[in-house]
């Protein structure tokens, strides 16, 4: 009788010790940092110059807010297709007095954007104030949530 509870208890250990192994590990989410967050910035600023679509998708969060400092916000779709396709183009980003705040897994940028653009063919110049919200999703990619111009 005690060979046979040996054995069963050696069973029930193998058991759990091959489950253990076997089970995938959860990756870890990495921590947020200021870095990354700035990164996707830049990526997303070289995807307005380009027009870059798929950039542009891959960048931004499902439920995107895009404020203009018009007043007009837009989703992700209608943000898209604007860049794509609407009469704005720009040429040239830079940004100006960054600040980066990391809370979690959010980004906030605030900064002023200073650009080099065309408007209907026509040169243009912008000089605007940005809050942009950036979030690390479950994939630890870093997207635009919501981003909010206003005039200076």
């Amino acid at each position: 009788m005690k060979k046979r509870n040996l054995f069963g208890s050696i069973l029930a250990v193998l058991a759990v010790c091959l489950f253990v192994s076997c089970t995938p590990k959860v990756e870890e989410k990495e921590a947020l940092d200021k870095q990354t967050v700035l990164e996707a910035l830049g990526e997303l600023d070289q995807a307005l110059i380009d027009r870059d679509s798929a950039t542009l998708t891959s960048i931004t969060a499902p439920n995107l807010t895009y404020g203009h400092s018009s007043g007009n916000i837009q989703n992700k779709q209608e943000f898209i297709d604007d860049v794509m396709n609407g009469p704005f183009k720009f040429v040239s980003i830079t940004n100006e007095d960054q600040s980066v705040t990391i809370s979690d897994n959010v980004g906030i940028v605030r900064h002023i954007l200073s650009a080099d653009a065309t408007n209907a063919g026509n040169p243009a110049k912008v000089r605007i104030g940005i809050l942009m919200v950036f979030k690390q999703n479950e994939n630890n990619e870093v997207v635009l949530l919501a981003r909010q111009a206003y005039k200076l």
